[in-house]
């Protein structure tokens, strides 16, 4: 069974889910996110649906940080005062579309690891291009999704990813001006409008 709410979530599980299978998470793998939003928490799940079994993820909102850690993510840093250059992990998903938090990702990827772009940020990023060449690393932008829905409503039906915990805001079809400006104030992640309510 699948909630509402989750239901209203399919699409951005839909992006975490692809961000994973682009960095080819699998059973024992390490993995950082930057960016502890919505589309980081909902990647943090996917990655644990995935098999990861260290989930590292980087924010500047300890609030954020908090919430990651009790739902999905194993480990979680400070993005303005915690390095993470050397955890050598094998897949590095940006969530945060940060410049500063792409290039230290970057430096936290292990040999032949992934790098893999979803938050959207600046045009033109300055990348540690001797790194990414030294370390073979492949890196790769994700903006949509392929064939993710049926494993999207399976993993929230089995209980392995939980969307419902991401609705911060609940709204009638009135109050949708209302509904736009919550996703903006701090520790709000979803607001979810019911046309009927």
């Amino acid at each position: 069974s699948v909630s509402d709410e989750a239901a209203a979530l399919i699409e951005p599980l839909s992006v975490g889910l692809w961000a994973c299978e682009r960095a080819e998470i699998k059973p024992g793998s390490r993995v950082l996110i930057a960016g502890a939003g919505p589309i980081g928490i909902i990647a943090a799940q996917a990655a644990r649906a995935f098999g990861a079994t260290e989930i590292y993820i980087t924010d500047i909102a300890e609030d954020r940080l908090a919430f990651a850690l009790e739902h999905g993510a194993t480990h979680a840093l400070n993005a303005k005062t915690d390095s993470v250059e050397g955890l050598d992990v094998d897949a590095f998903i940006d969530a945060s579309g940060a410049p500063q938090a792409v290039r230290s990702g970057i430096k936290a990827v292990g040999p032949a690891g992934r790098v893999i772009l979803v938050g959207l940020g600046a045009d033109d990023l300055e990348l540690p291009v001797s790194h990414i060449q030294n370390r073979e690393i492949w890196l790769s932008g994700v903006f949509r999704y392929t064939n993710t829905w049926p494993l999207a409503i399976q993993l929230i039906a089995d209980g392995k990813v939980d969307l419902d915990i991401l609705v911060t805001g609940k709204f009638a079809l009135a109050e949708s001006e209302e509904a736009l400006k919550a996703g903006k104030q701090a520790g709000q992640l979803k607001a979810v409008v019911y046309p009927g309510r």
